[in-house]
C-alpha cells in the first residue's frame, strides 16, 4: 500500500510539474489567432510528454544507480553530466517539435542565434537540476519517515517486553505480605482467609491472562483491581478505605494491561503506606462529552517533592499509551486540596 502511494504521489507530481511547464509555455504566446496557437500548444505539448519521459528515465537511472540515496554522498560529477545530457536531449526534442510542428519556424528565425540556443539549453539545465532536487528532498523525508517509522515501531516492542516482563513480576514484599495476612487470617475467620487466597489466587491468573493480550477489558482490569484491595485490606484493615464508581457501560472498554492497577498501586505505596490514619482511595470511570474515557485514582495525602519513582512510571505510562492508543490518549498526575490525583485518559474502543 505504501509504495502504491509513493507511484501514485510520484505520478502526480510528474504530470502537475510539467503540465505547468506547459501552460506557462502556452500562456507566454503573444499571438490570439487559433490556427497560430494550436501548433504552438501541440508543440509545447510534445515537449512536455517528452520531458516527463526524460525525467522518468533519469529517475530509473539515479534509483539504479543509488546516486541521491548513497550513504557516502551524492557523486555530483556524474550527476551534473547526465543534467548536460538531459539538457542536450530536451533541447533536440524542443527544435524537432518546431520542425513537425511550426515547419521549423524557430530554425528558419533569423533572429535566432546561438546565443538563444545557449539559453534554452541552460534552462534545460534548470529545470532538470530543480526536479533532481526536489527528488532527493523527497527521497530524504520519505527515509526520514521511514526510520522515525521503524523507531516507533521498536519502541512500540520495547514497551511491550518490558509490560509482559511487568505483568508476570510479582511484588515480593506484596507477596509476603499477603501471604503473612492470609496465615493470621486462617486461625480466626477460615472462610475470610479461602476468600483471600481465592483472591489471590484470581490476580495472579488475570497477570498470566494479561501477558497474552494487548489489552483487556475494563471490567477483567477492575476486577483484578479489586482482588488486589482485598487482599491490601486484610494489610491495613480500617487505614484503607476504599470507593469504587465505575460506570457499568464502559466494562467491555479495552485497556491496555495492569494501566489502573499501577495507579492503583502507587496509591497504595505513596498515599496509605505513609499515613497512621484511614487514608481513602477513590476510582472512578466516566465518559467525557468528547468521546474519550477517564480513569481516576484518588488517594488522600500529598506528592512527595523529593520523589522521582511516581513521576518515572507515570511518564512509562503516557509512552505506553501514547504508543498503544494513539495522541489522545494520556496521563497526568496533580495533587489538588489534600487529594493526589492520577488520570488515564483514551479514546473508547482503542487499546
Amino acid at each position: 500500500m505504501q509504495d502504491q502511494a509513493t507511484q501514485r504521489d510520484y505520478w502526480l507530481c510528474q504530470l502537475a510539474g510539467w503540465g505547468a511547464m506547459a501552460a506557462l509555455g502556452v500562456l507566454s504566446s503573444t499571438t490570439s489567432d487559433w490556427r497560430q496557437m494550436l501548433p504552438f500548444v501541440l508543440g509545447k505539448s510534445f515537449c512536455m510528454v517528452t520531458g516527463l519521459g526524460l525525467s522518468h528515465a533519469w529517475h530509473f537511472h539515479l534509483k539504479r544507480r543509488g546516486w541521491v540515496a548513497r550513504p557516502s554522498g551524492i557523486p555530483f560529477g556524474r550527476v551534473l553530466a547526465g543534467l548536460l545530457v538531459l539538457a542536450v536531449l530536451q533541447l533536440g526534442c524542443l527544435l524537432l517539435a518546431d520542425l513537425i510542428f511550426r515547419g521549423g519556424a524557430l530554425l528558419r528565425d533569423p533572429t535566432a542565434g546561438p546565443l538563444d540556443y545557449a539559453m534554452l539549453l541552460v534552462l534545460g539545465f534548470a529545470v532538470f537540476s530543480v526536479w533532481t532536487l526536489c527528488y532527493a528532498v523527497a527521497l530524504a523525508r520519505r527515509r526520514a519517515q521511514r526510520a522515525e517509522l521503524e523507531k516507533l515501531q521498536l519502541e512500540v516492542s520495547v514497551k511491550d517486553a518490558e509490560l509482559r516482563a511487568l505483568q508476570f513480576q510479582v511484588n515480593p514484599h506484596f507477596f509476603f505480605n499477603s501471604l503473612n495476612s492470609i496465615r493470621a487470617l486462617i486461625y480466626k475467620d477460615a472462610p475470610a482467609a479461602a476468600h483471600a487466597v481465592s483472591q489471590l489466587a484470581g490476580m495472579m491468573r488475570q497477570r498470566l491472562q494479561a501477558g497474552q493480550a494487548g489489552a483487556i477489558t475494563l471490567g477483567a482490569e477492575m476486577a483484578a483491581v479489586s482482588a488486589y484491595l482485598g487482599i491490601e485490606k486484610l494489610r491495613f484493615d480500617e487505614r484503607l478505605q476504599v470507593h469504587i464508581d465505575v460506570d457499568a457501560a464502559l466494562a467491555a472498554t479495552p485497556v491496555p494491561p495492569m494501566v489502573v492497577q499501577t495507579l492503583v498501586e502507587n496509591a497504595i505505596k505513596h498515599g496509605v503506606e505513609r499515613m497512621v490514619a484511614p487514608c481513602e482511595v477513590r476510582i472512578s470511570a466516566r465518559l467525557g462529552d468528547d468521546g474519550l474515557v477517564r480513569v481516576e485514582v484518588r488517594n488522600q495525602g500529598r506528592l512527595a517533592a523529593s520523589s522521582t519513582s511516581t513521576r518515572l512510571g507515570l511518564s512509562n505510562a503516557v509512552q505506553r499509551l501514547a504508543l498503544l492508543c494513539g495522541p489522545r490518549a494520556g496521563c497526568e498526575l496533580a495533587e489538588e486540596e489534600g487529594w493526589v490525583r492520577a488520570t488515564v485518559t483514551l479514546p473508547q474502543g482503542s487499546a
